[in-house]
């Protein structure tokens, strides 16, 4: 804004002031003084405004040092501007309600979600997670709950890139991570599954300006601890897991956001049989999205071993379509 417009505007006189002095041979003589009155303390006013501008703006230019300039639509835009949140709580792996189309394939649902412990905005982070894996017979007529598989973690991560979940186009590294994690199905006697792991992990993604996406992922743990109650665990779900994303984040098209990731695990023998296979899809069309939290159309299907921690030993294949949650500010997992 000009200088010019600025003491244009404060020392124009007031629009009642205005409508005081149209000509009026019936006014009383009184009006008149008194719209004398109001003319000058108009101009009063406009006068330190003016003072109080100019002041204010010497104040600043002296705290932003020499050969800064201030203008007042800068200065306002400056006061405007707020600090970024923080979301402590966020999603962390997918978080889906799948059922099966017989009565033999359970419902299966999951909810993960990680605490940031060193909120900040840089590339590092340092993440407690914890995340719950059910299979319901809901099916059944007393609709008993056949498993839960909880899985707490605690890992540090960085990003290569300063944006984190938001990178620039291109292709490169997108994180390392470094954790432990336990998982058991809280059961005892002949049903008691657990174990204990440390593990690495390395993500490479590519973006495009398009917002379409590429993402392999490899995680490798180091021999597990706390398998006593399931010694041959490794044999069938082995000591590392790749998993190749591909997907589109769109705003403005119908077809809205959609990903693709398959999810390979061998097992340490050279069984061919060993090991799992699960693929999952997501989409959520633009004409369905209403909120930050919408969700979307999931569908997994899973064949080999491993599916939950009971049956890691049992080879089963199932396909589940249903719905999955996530934030669409972050990524999950």
């Amino acid at each position: 804004m000009h200088w010019s417009r600025v003491i244009q505007d404060a020392l124009a006189v007031p629009r009642y002031v205005n409508r005081l002095s149209v000509p009026n041979s019936r006014q009383p003589r009184t009006l008149t003084s008194r719209n004398n009155r109001v003319y000058r303390l108009g101009k009063l006013r406009g006068c330190c405004a003016v003072v109080l501008l100019l002041l204010s703006d010497v104040a600043t230019a002296g705290n932003l040092g020499e050969g800064t300039v201030v203008t007042t639509a800068t200065a306002t835009e400056s006061a405007e501007v707020t600090p970024p949140d923080f979301d402590l709580l966020s999603f962390h792996r997918e978080n889906y309600f799948i059922t099966g189309f017989t009565g033999a394939t359970e419902v299966k649902f999951q909810v993960s979600a990680k605490y940031d412990l060193w909120p900040n905005l840089g590339q590092h982070g340092f993440y407690f997670a914890f995340t719950e894996l059910s299979l319901w017979n809901a099916y059944r007529k007393s609709s008993p709950f056949v498993e839960l598989n909880y899985n707490p973690e605690l890992f540090y991560v960085y990003f290569h890139h300063p944006g984190r979940y938001f990178p620039t186009p291109g292709c490169a590294l997108f994180h390392e991570r470094v954790g432990i994690e336990h998982e058991s199905n809280g059961e005892s006697a002949a049903r008691s599954r657990g174990w204990n792991r440390a593990y690495i992990e390395s993500r490479f993604a590519c973006y495009t300006e398009q917002r379409q996406y590429a993402i392999v992922t490899l995680k490798a743990w180091a021999p597990p601890i706390g398998i006593a109650d399931n010694p041959r665990i490794a044999h069938y779900l082995g000591y590392g897991q790749l998993s190749v994303s591909l997907g589109i984040e769109e705003e403005q098209r119908w077809y809205g956001n959609a990903d693709c990731t398959l999810a390979v695990r061998k097992s340490r023998d050279f069984d061919p049989g060993h090991g799992s296979i699960e693929f999952d899809s997501r989409w959520r069309p633009r004409f369905l999205e209403y909120s930050r939290f919408t969700p979307y159309l999931f569908g997994q299907f899973f064949t080999g071993y491993g599916e939950t921690l009971l049956s890691y030993d049992a080879i089963e294949t199932k396909f589940r379509v249903g719905l999955g949650f996530s934030d669409r500010r972050t990524r999950t997992e």
